[in-house]
C-alpha cells in the first residue's frame, strides 16, 4: 500500500509545527538545535491558546487567527528582548554531522514502524477512544471552535464536561482545512509527524541538555528514541491515546527547559533565568492542553530537579533566614503541586483499573523494559543498566538526575502495576487513571536519557583505552568508520531483539481494515464513504455508537444523534433510541425525530467495539420495521431512510 497520499498532510503538519513554533523560537532568542527542537512545543501552545481566545471572541477556527496570534506574541517578545541588554546571539559554529545523520536514521526507523502499524493512509485505529477523537475533529470543523473549554459540549451539551484537552484535535482540524484530506488521513499524518520528528528531536534535546553535545550521547539518544516499544507505539495501540502521545512527545522539551531555569546546566542564549522561565511558560500550556497527563508527568519528573536545587541552595546559604525561606519555598512548591495533581485527577469512577502483576513481576518488567508487550528489550535494558552503573560511578549531578527521573517513572509504573495499597496507589497514579499503559509510556520517555548516558558513557570508556585512535588527527577516518559501525551495531541490536516487532504486530491488529474489524469493518467503511451522496447535508443520522455507526460524523460529514458512547442522552434522544422502529405519524417518536433533525439510521449489526451489549431497542429490528426503508447496503451494513413520519 502506497503512503504517497500522506505526504501533503505530513508536510502541512511540519509547516504548522515548525513554521509557527519556529518564529517564536527565533523571537525569544533560541538558536541552533534548541530553536528547532523546541518549535513544536511552542506551536502547540500557540494553537491551543489561540483556540481558547478565539472561542471567547467568536472567531472561527482556522490557521489565520493562529498566524495572527503567532505574529503578535512573537513580535512582542522580540521587541522586549531587543530592549533588554545582556542577551547576545549564539556564536555560529560548525555542527557535527552525527546530529542530523542520527536524527534522520531515527525518523526513518520510526516512520517505517508507524507505517507498518497503520498499513494504509486512510486506516483508523479500531479502538474505543477513537470514536471520540475522530468525531471531535469533525465537531471542531463544524462548530468553528477548537477551544478546550468547548470541545466537551460535543458529548455533554448540558455542560457536565467543561474541559477537554483539544490541542491535538485542533491541529488535525487545521490539517484538514489546509489540505482537504479526510479526517483519518489527517490524523495519521499528525501521528507520523509527532512520532518520527517531534519525539526524536525532543528526546535528543533533553539528552544534549543533560550531557552535552558529545556525539556518542546524541547518537544513542536518537537511536533509542526509535527503539523503545512503549513510546510512541504503545499510545497508538492502546486507547487510542493520540493526545497523550503528543503531550509526552514534547515533555522532554519542558524537562530540558526546567534544567536551564533551575541553572542545573549552563544556560545558552538567551541567558538569564527570566528568559528561560518565559521559554518554559511557552511550553507548559501546550503540554497541558494536549493532555493533562503530560503536565502531571512533568511535575513528577521535575521533583528530583527541584530537590537538587533546594539542596544546593541550602548548602550555599549562610544565614538561618535564608535557609528558612528556601525550606518554605520548597514546601510551597510541594503544596501547589499537590493541589494541581488533585485538581487534574479524573473522577473516581474512571480510576478503577486493577492491579496487573506482582511487585516482583513489575520490577522485572522495568528492568527488562518488557511492560505491556512482555518481551524483554535486551539492548535497551542493557543500556539502562549501564546508565545506572555509570551514574553511580561518576556521581555527577546530571547523571544522578537522569537516574532519578528513571527511578521516579519506574516507581510510578511499579505502583500502578502491583502496589497492593489502594489509597497510596491512587494517590500516586490516579492522575493517569491508575492505568498501566499510560505509566508505561511515561517510563519510556524517562528511560531514554539514562539509557543514552549508559550507551554513550560506555563508548567513551572504550575509546579512552585507545588513545592513539582517540586523539590522532590523521586517524579521523578510522574513528568515523568505527563510530558508524558501532552505531549500526547498536541500531541493529535495538531493533532485532523482537520487542519492537511485537509492538508493531500488536498495534497493527488495531488498524487492520477487514470484515472482522471491531469498530468499523470494511463493509461499514465503504458504506460510510458513499453516505454523502445519499444523505442530504444537515440531516442527522441515528445509529449505535458502539458499533461504529456514529463515525458517519467524522468520515461522511453528516451529523449523528450520538457522536460517542459516553454522552448525555436527552429525553428526546432516548425516545428515538427506544422506539424508532415503531414510530407512527403524529406520535412522540416523530416529534422527537423532527426536533432532532433525524432522517436516516445506520444499522451496523450488534457487534460492538468492546465485547458487550448496549442495546437500543428502537434500532435493533429495523429490517422488519415499516417505519424505515432500505436505501443502501454493503454486506450486512445498512442505511435506512425514516419514512414513518411523512
Amino acid at each position: 500500500m502506497t503512503f504517497v497520499p500522506l505526504l501533503p498532510p505530513v508536510l502541512t503538519a511540519i509547516a504548522l509545527l515548525w513554521g509557527l513554533g519556529g518564529f517564536l523560537s527565533w523571537a525569544v532568542g533560541l538558536r541552533g538545535y534548541w530553536a528547532v527542537a523546541a518549535a513544536p512545543a511552542f506551536a502547540v501552545t500557540l494553537a491551543a491558546g489561540t483556540a481558547v481566545v478565539g472561542s471567547w471572541l467568536h472567531i472561527p477556527w482556522s490557521v489565520i487567527p493562529v498566524i495572527a496570534m503567532t505574529g503578535t506574541v512573537g513580535l512582542a517578545i522580540f521587541l522586549l528582548r531587543r530592549g533588554m541588554p545582556g542577551n547576545p546571539g549564539v556564536a555560529r559554529r560548525r555542527g557535527s554531522p552525527w546530529l542530523p545523520a542520527s536524527l534522520a536514521v531515527a525518523a526513518l526507523v520510526v516512520a517505517w514502524r508507524v507505517s507498518a502499524v497503520m498499513q494504509a493512509p486512510e486506516n483508523i485505529s479500531q479502538t474505543f477512544d477513537n470514536i471520540f477523537h475522530l468525531n471531535a475533529v469533525r465537531f471542531i470543523l463544524t462548530e468553528g471552535d477548537a477551544s478546550s473549554l468547548h470541545l466537551g459540549t460535543m458529548t455533554s451539551p448540558d455542560g457536565s464536561l467543561p474541559f477537554y484537552p483539544a490541542a491535538w484535535h485542533g491541529i488535525v482540524a487545521l490539517i484538514v482545512q489546509l489540505t482537504g484530506v479526510s479526517i483519518p488521513i489527517a490524523v495519521n499524518a499528525l501521528v507520523f509527524t509527532v512520532s518520527a520528528a517531534v519525539w526524536p528531536l525532543a528526546a535528543v534535546l533533553l539528552v544534549r541538555t543533560l550531557f552535552g553535545s558529545y556525539a556518542p550521547y546524541t547518537v544513542a539518544a536518537a537511536l533509542l528514541s526509535a527503539s523503545v516499544p512503549v513510546f510512541p507505539i504503545l499510545l497508538m495501540d492502546y486507547g487510542v491515546l493520540y493526545p497523550l502521545q503528543l503531550s509526552l512527545a514534547i515533555l522532554p522539551i519542558a524537562l530540558a527547559a526546567t534544567l536551564r531555569v533551575l541553572r542545573i546546566v549552563p544556560q545558552v542564549a538567551p541567558r538569564g533565568t527570566w528568559w528561560w522561565t518565559l521559554i518554559l511558560v511557552g511550553v507548559i500550556p501546550g503540554l497541558a492542553l494536549a493532555h493533562p497527563g503530560g503536565f502531571v508527568a512533568w511535575l513528577a519528573l521535575t521533583l528530583p530537579m527541584v530537590a537538587f536545587t533546594i539542596w544546593r541552595a541550602l548548602r550555599g546559604s549562610v544565614t538561618m533566614r535564608r535557609r528558612l525561606s528556601i525550606v518554605l519555598g520548597g514546601a510551597g512548591y510541594l503544596a501547589i503541586g499537590a493541589v494541581l495533581v488533585r485538581v487534574l485527577r479524573p473522577p473516581a469512577e474512571a480510576r478503577g483499573w486493577p492491579l496487573q502483576t506482582s511487585m516482583l513481576g513489575a520490577l522485572s518488567q522495568v528492568l527488562g523494559v518488557s511492560m505491556w508487550y512482555l518481551v524483554p528489550a535486551f539492548v535497551v535494558a542493557a543500556a539502562a543498566v549501564a546508565g545506572i552503573v555509570w551514574s553511580l560511578v561518576d556521581h555527577t549531578p546530571r547523571a544522578v538526575l537522569a537516574l532519578s527521573m528513571y527511578l521516579v517513572a519506574a516507581g510510578l509504573f511499579i505502583a500502578v502495576a502491583a502496589l497492593p495499597l489502594p489509597a497510596l496507589r491512587d494517590a500516586l497514579t490516579g492522575s493517569w487513571y491508575n492505568n498501566l499503559p499510560r505509566l508505561a509510556a511515561i517510563f519510556g520517555v524517562a528511560l531514554v536519557p539514562l539509557a543514552a548516558y549508559g550507551a554513550g558513557r560506555t563508548w567513551l570508556a572504550i575509546m579512552s583505552r585507545r588513545p592513539a585512535l582517540a586523539v590522532a588527527p590523521r586517524r579521523s577516518v578510522a574513528r568515523s568508520t568505527i563510530g558508524v559501525a558501532a552505531a549500526a551495531v547498536l541500531l541493529i541490536g535495538l531493533q532485532a531483539d523482537g520487542t519492537m516487532q511485537r509492538a508493531v504486530d500488536w498495534a497493527s491488529g488495531g488498524y487492520r481494515l477487514d470484515a472482522a474489524s471491531p469498530l468499523l469493518n470494511s463493509d461499514e467503511y465503504a458504506l460510510l464513504q458513499r453516505l454523502p451522496d445519499e444523505v442530504p447535508e444537515g440531516v442527522t443520522v441515528a445509529g449505535s455508537p458502539w458499533t461504529g455507526a456514529s463515525l458517519a460524523f467524522a468520515i461522511s460529514d453528516r451529523p449523528v444523534l450520538m457522536p460517542h458512547t459516553l454522552m448525555y442522552i436527552s429525553d428526546e434522544m432516548a425516545t428515538v433510541n427506544d422506539e424508532l422502529d415503531v414510530a407512527q405519524r403524529g406520535d412522540a417518536v416523530c416529534a422527537a425525530l423532527t426536533d432532532l433533525g433525524v432522517g436516516y439510521v445506520l444499522d451496523f449489526g450488534r457487534a460492538e467495539v468492546h465485547p458487550g451489549a448496549h442495546p437500543f431497542p428502537g434500532l435493533d429490528d429495523l429490517a422488519t420495521s415499516s417505519a424505515v426503508e432500505l436505501v443502501d447496503r454493503e454486506g450486512d451494513a445498512k442505511l435506512y431512510r425514516i419514512v414513518a413520519c411523512g
